[in-house]
């Protein structure tokens, strides 16, 4: 098996590999430090790497496979980026700010420890823009992370990193985490998969495990080693009260899609779509149809004003901390986050009322839809052609409608304002302008296994990863 073979074999492949003895995960953490090495002066994927000590824990992990004891832990051997925005003992969070370049966490996030125990080595942290607050992966801190498919678009943000780096083939798994859309706008981006579970199900930090909005979930580069690494991540924790209690854990292998009656819609409160993410996603509907689904159109009834509700509201909460850090380090932060905690001065709390108000809205009209059917599908993106540096404020023209690169031209938030919906973001394609293209598995509340089923039925019909026609070719 060639390095390259061994940097995008899947994780759970890996796993029955290492303990079948026919790779270890030496040679796979080596074959993914020579990708970084070559692929990250373009990708920019990484902000600071451990390979040293990974190789240690590689090593520590061949052994305990060749032992043959039975002792090997979940994830036991398998690299992991962690998102700059996640505490791990003595490496720095930065938050891609100036303002924390130096800032050493002195704890593991609830995420992080869950991880380690479960065996994960952690190779590299991955980068965000400052605050996790733009829509693409830029900071002055450690500059622009491209799309490793066309390096002139973004990866999307703000697990950028993560997502980045599942689809270069430089981390096996990456954590993320989804406040807006920040899991499912990189993964739709990138082309892997990735998870929004439902508020509660996985543990965070305060003050924002306290935001319904926020939570904390896996990327992948396939729907089983997404599942793979939610079943390790979930789950009560004694620090969060928000956490359930209940404990559901994702099945690895899926039941086919037919007879079961999956909803779609185009339009979540867009109204235009770019022409490519209009026939991505309909194909996508079609290879369901073709395993036996029954696809059924909904009129949601949503209007653009979902869009600048959820803007509202996290220009109320998260704005207020943009603000704080932008009066107190004017000349550290980056234009965006300045941007953003001036325009969060005209946030109110009558705009926030409104928010879940429109939110409790968009649920009576989407509850009867997810109980009829298995799950709906809808669109990530209005369009993926996204440039990696273009600034929030700036205007583009989709469909003859001028839209902005803040909020308008993603369809994610929406399911934060909706936050105890499971949402997968799956990939569907890879269109003529040679970026990846990607939809939205919605289910109902709580309900993740359903989410999953959809995902993997669709990738069994359009892998990704497999081959070199699959692959950016970087």
């Amino acid at each position: 098996m060639s390095d390259l073979e061994l940097c995008y074999l899947p994780a759970l492949r890996q796993i029955e590999m290492f303990r079948a003895r026919e790779v270890s995960p030496v040679e796979v953490l080596e074959a993914q430090i020579a990708r970084a090495e070559a692929v990250e002066p373009v990708v920019n994927a990484f902000t600071e790497t451990f390979f040293d000590q990974a190789r240690d824990q590689a090593r520590h992990a061949e052994k305990i496979y060749m032992a043959r004891t039975g002792e090997a832990r979940p994830l036991e051997g398998l690299t992991v980026g962690i998102k700059d925005e996640m505490d791990v003992a003595g490496q720095r969070n930065t938050s891609g700010s100036l303002i924390y370049k130096e800032q050493i966490a002195t704890e593991d996030h609830p995420v992080a420890a869950r991880l380690r125990d479960a065996g994960a080595i952690f190779h590299a942290r991955t980068t965000t823009p400052e605050f996790c607050c733009a829509w693409v992966t830029s900071s002055r801190l450690y500059g622009t992370t491209t799309n490793p498919w066309h390096c002139d678009f973004t990866c999307s943000s703000s697990s950028g990193g993560s997502a980045a780096s599942l689809a270069a083939g430089t981390s096996s798994l990456a954590t993320g985490s989804d406040i807006a859309g920040s899991i499912r706008g990189p993964a739709a981006a990138c082309g892997v998969v990735g998870y929004k579970p439902p508020y509660g199900r996985v543990p965070d930090l305060p003050p924002f495990n306290l935001d319904p909005y926020n939570t904390v979930g896996p990327l992948a580069r396939h729907v089983t080693d997404c599942a793979l690494m939610q079943n390790v991540i979930a789950g009560h924790h004694p620090g969060d009260i928000a956490t359930l209690r209940e404990q559901i854990d994702i099945p690895l292998q899926h039941e086919g899609v037919k007879g079961l009656t999956l909803a779609y819609t185009l339009d979540v409160g867009n109204e235009v779509l770019a022409d490519d993410v209009r026939a991505h996603t309909l194909q996508a509907l079609d290879r369901l149809a073709d395993q036996g689904a029954i696809i059924e159109h909904v009129d949601l009834g949503w209007t653009r004003e979902t869009t600048y509700a959820a803007r509202d509201y996290l220009d109320f909460g998260l704005g207020h901390y943009l603000q704080q850090e932008a009066t107190a380090h004017p000349d550290l932060v980056c234009d965006y986050t300045a941007f953003l905690a001036e325009r969060s001065k005209t946030a109110t709390v009558e705009k926030v009322y409104r928010s879940q108000e429109l939110a409790a809205e968009m649920y009576s009209s989407i509850a009867p839809v997810l109980e009829r059917a298995h799950a709906m599908i809808c669109p990530a993106f209005i369009t993926h052609e996204v440039r990696a540096e273009q600034p929030l404020w700036e205007t583009m023209i989709v469909s003859g409608r001028e839209i902005d690169t803040d909020y308008e031209f993603h369809l994610l938030p929406q399911f934060n304002m909706l936050n105890r919906l499971p949402v997968l973001a799956v990939p569907t394609g890879i269109a003529d302008s040679g970026l990846p293209m990607g939809v939205q598995v919605v289910g109902r509340s709580f309900d993740d296994p359903r989410v999953f089923r959809v995902a993997a039925a669709l990738e069994q019909v359009t892998p990704f990863f497999d081959c070199a026609a699959h692959r950016p070719n970087l």
